[in-house]
């Protein structure tokens, strides 16, 4: 490969020099981005990148080198200017605005170029070349001058630099350089070994693929670099070129070993990871190959010290990353199942090697240590909140010092990325304005991180409606939030058991947990898997020895659909959800009234299925975008000031309740725990618009969440509790069936007075007429209290059973606060306590 040095983008030169306008006077804003940066007493240095023009070689200076970004602007530049005593100086310049006061004492006030250094971090040299080669190794030196010479010596390498020399490799930004093959060549001297350890550990820290370091030979000159000559005693006198002496060194390279303890006979050379067998009596030590080459990045442990491991990194046959903090309690095995997760991902390990990997993992040591967390969501150290995806990767202040570690290694597949936030906000988010459903499970999907903000448990939301309804759609859109929006990435089906689900939440944990179709669920688990996933926590379990197993545990918003609700799934194994369960799964409706199922505004499409297919097929290809940005924006936010965070969330669902919530009549304690977790997906959806991630109008997702909140409240018939609701369709369900099989009528077939009674099975009371204040005639029935409890209200709880009929005024109570009354029995001449209740409950309706 040639002509990588020649793909530098360039900008046509244009004369932009600082000038000295007259003095004006700074805005506020101006005033608050303003930085002091050196120079005399109140100078301010407000930095501007990119450049709107190149810089000019400035007076007295040899050379000049131009930092340009990904698409070839300028950011800023260095220059070399040479000093009297024949030193030199590598001063910075950067382009901005600076207000100071010159050596006459004048105030000035010049925008261009300057002899200052930009903002920290500071911009990496090469930049425009590593975008334009992203398959290209990258080869990092020390200096500009050095950097230029290596791309002559090695045009099939993008060559790279830092900026301030070999102390000052933390002041770069080196995040481009991560999924990056890089080699670093140091300088020949122990100023070059310190930079390439600081570089070792920066690179680290971002996640390059694969990191590997050049043995610089024993006989080159202190100090030499690859801007120098190589000494003609080490090239024949020129019998050998320079490049040709040089190459072998960098195809070399071993993999970094920075602070890395290796242990003994073991070494990591280019070819891999080697071992030294040492044999008895005169025979040479036999070396033999264990594994491919990989980076030993830091040892690992849990906020207890416990569960320690080791990180590693390596690049498959393909080239692409990978990482794993393999937890060290696997050596402890036959090493077959290391082995065969390290194969599964590429890592080539020889059969004979397996036992002497397992004894690398087991003995190796380094000087970094990093924590390790075994499930997603958010981590919390020094006062630092970092998230951590399932798939390993770390967003937040804190993130270098954290990483993902699981016997299983994240494949992340789930949760990739694919397009751009501009592709998915068009393609995907845009058409949920004026579709309730669509934005509702769009605001869901962002709503799993603000659980552990506010303190909330766990819960989902059931889509429910017929076939081709556009469930599934709405499943696809809030998957592709955090992954591919489809069954083969975030989109998993409710067939499964409630230990698989258990695996499937903790992975899962502060994100979004979709499950597909609960028709094709187990109907005796299915409340048990909903009550599970509600409660944050699984399955006490048991160990060999009989001790308590650490249960897994997660925090997740659920979101589901179905032909059928819970209550009818469960009544398939002849069971009834309990109130715990309706709350913690709350149904909504897919049919959003518009004769287009779960659509109201087909934003010009042709038909219904056709809007469907493009969210679908969107959600294939812009995915993964928006988890990020909304985690970047509320990280931030919350170490910058958590408090101001969660009063703003606040704030948001107290306005929802309002809303939300009818004006009159009581409100039971469940309704208001749904209306808090729909509220919270309000808040998410409106934060997520708030930071631009979300392409609505303020409120938009307040009106979907209200709409499909008063759905939810409609099926479930108002506002008191579920229980109290059960009882009352119970007791009238009971009387429809047996209004007259079961209660003997009193005072004659027509209720006139006659004394004859038909016989009556299994008798569960009376029933009689009775004449209101008004002078009409309803139902009256008496029913044996025996019969109350073992009968009518099989299942409830009898007592409560009763308070509920009394409050909706279908139970007269009796004297003294009973809910039985005092009423002569017919067959026994002498009076007996009966539940007496009216006809209303059936009559008069709800």
């Amino acid at each position: 490969m040639t002509g990588i040095t020649s793909a530098a983008s360039s900008l046509p030169a244009m004369s932009c020099l600082s000038g000295a306008a007259p003095l004006a006077p700074l805005t506020d804003e101006e005033k608050a981005k303003a930085q002091t940066i050196g120079g005399p007493s109140g100078e301010q240095w407000e930095p501007i990148t990119p450049a709107p023009c190149e810089p000019e070689l400035p007076r007295g200076a040899s050379f000049l080198w131009v930092y340009r970004d990904a698409e070839g602007r300028p950011l800023c530049a260095r220059f070399r200017k040479e000093r009297e005593d024949g030193g030199k100086d590598i001063l910075p310049l950067s382009y901005g605005r600076r207000v100071w006061t010159d050596s006459k004492g004048n105030r000035r006030d010049g925008t261009g170029w300057h002899w200052k250094q930009g903002r920290k971090p500071l911009p990496l040299y090469g930049l425009d070349r590593l975008a334009a080669f992203p398959d290209v190794p990258v080869l990092l030196v020390e200096g500009e001058k050095t950097a230029d010479a290596a791309a002559r010596l090695f045009p099939d390498y993008v060559v790279m630099t830092s900026q301030g020399g070999s102390k000052a490799a933390a002041n770069n930004d080196w995040s481009p350089l991560a999924g990056r093959s890089v080699t670093i060549w140091p300088d020949n001297d122990d100023a070059g070994s310190g930079y390439a350890d600081a570089v070792i550990a920066a690179l680290e820290d971002v996640g390059a693929a694969m990191v590997r370091t050049v043995g610089v030979p024993d006989n080159l000159p202190t100090g030499w670099d690859l801007a120098d000559d190589v000494p003609d005693d080490l090239t024949g006198g020129g019998e050998t070129s320079d490049v040709d002496f040089l190459r072998p060194y960098l195809d070399q390279a071993t993999p970094a070993v920075a602070n890395v303890k290796m242990p003994h006979g073991y070494s990591m050379e280019r070819g891999g990871l080697y071992f030294t067998h040492e044999q008895e009596g005169d025979l040479p030590p036999k070396k033999v190959k264990v594994c491919i080459p990989f980076n030993v990045i830091a040892e690992t442990r849990d906020v207890d010290n416990m569960g320690w491991g080791v990180l590693i990194s390596w690049l498959d046959p393909d080239g692409k990353p990978h990482q794993w903090a393999l937890p060290k309690r696997m050596v402890h095995g036959d090493g077959k199942d290391i082995a065969s997760e390290l194969e599964d991902a590429g890592f080539g390990c020889t059969v004979s090697g397996v036992r002497l990997l397992r004894q690398f993992f087991a003995s190796v040591h380094t000087v970094r240590r990093l924590r390790c967390v075994d499930k997603s969501g958010w981590y919390h150290d020094n006062g630092n909140a970092t998230f951590v995806l399932p798939n390993g990767v770390t967003v937040g202040a804190g993130r270098r010092d954290v990483v993902f570690q699981t016997t299983r290694m994240a494949r992340g597949a789930e949760y990739g990325t694919g397009g751009t936030l501009v592709d998915w906000k068009r393609d995907i988010a845009a058409y949920a304005v004026g579709n309730s459903r669509l934005a509702f499970s769009l605001s869901v999907a962002f709503c799993g991180p603000l659980l552990d903000l506010m303190g909330e448990q766990s819960g989902g939301f059931h889509i429910v409606g017929k076939s081709q309804s556009g469930k599934s759609t709405s499943l696809f859109a809030a998957g592709s939030v955090w992954g591919k929006g489809d069954r083969d990435g975030q989109v998993r089906s409710w067939r499964g058991t409630s230990n698989g689900t258990e695996g499937i939440a903790s992975e899962t944990s502060d994100t979004l947990l979709v499950l597909d179709e609960m028709g094709q669920a187990n109907s005796r688990e299915v409340g048990e898997i909903t009550y599970m996933l509600a409660n944050n926590s699984g399955k006490q379990r048991a160990g060999r020895n009989g001790e308590a197993r650490a249960r897994k545990s997660w925090r997740v918003l659920f979101l589901s659909t179905g032909e059928i609700t819970l209550a009818t799934k469960m009544g398939e194994a002849g069971q009834r959800p309990m109130a715990g369960q309706e709350v913690r799964l709350v149904n909504v409706q897919a049919d959003a009234g518009a004769g287009m199922g779960l659509f109201e505004n087909l934003h010009d499409m042709a038909s219904p299925g056709d809007l469907a297919d493009h969210i679908r097929r969107a959600a294939r290809t812009s995915y993964g975008t928006a988890s990020r940005a909304w985690l970047q924006a509320l990280v931030m936010d919350r170490n910058e000031d958590e408090a101001a965070l969660t009063d703003t969330i606040k704030q948001i669902v107290a306005r929802f309740e309002e809303q939300a919530l009818p004006d009159s009549g009581p409100v039971d304690g469940q309704v208001r725990s749904v209306v808090r977790r729909f509220g919270l997906v309000a808040a998410a959806g409106e934060m997520a618009t708030a930071y631009g991630v979300l392409p609505w109008q303020r409120g938009e997702a307040t009106r979907a969440a209200l709409v499909c909140f008063r759905s939810w409240l409609d099926d479930r018939g108002g506002t008191q509790a579920a229980e109290d609701r059960t009882a009352i369709e119970q007791v009238r369900l009971f009387i429809e069936q047996h209004g007259e099989s079961r209660f003997t009528l009193l005072g004659g077939p027509d209720g006139d007075g006659d004394d004859s009674r038909s016989r009556t099975i299994n008798r569960a009371g009376y029933r009689r007429k009775v004449t209101t204040e008004g002078g009409a005639e309803k139902w009256e029935y008496l029913i044996f209290p025996a019969a109350w409890r073992e009968v009518v209200c099989k299942g409830l709880d009898a007592r409560r059973a009763a308070q509920s009929l009394i409050a909706a005024g279908y139970l007269n109570s009796g004297g003294g606060g009973s809910p039985t009354s005092v009423i002569k029995d017919p067959e026994k001449e002498k009076a007996a306590r009966f539940y007496v209740v009216n006809g209303d409950i059936v009559d008069g309706g709800n």
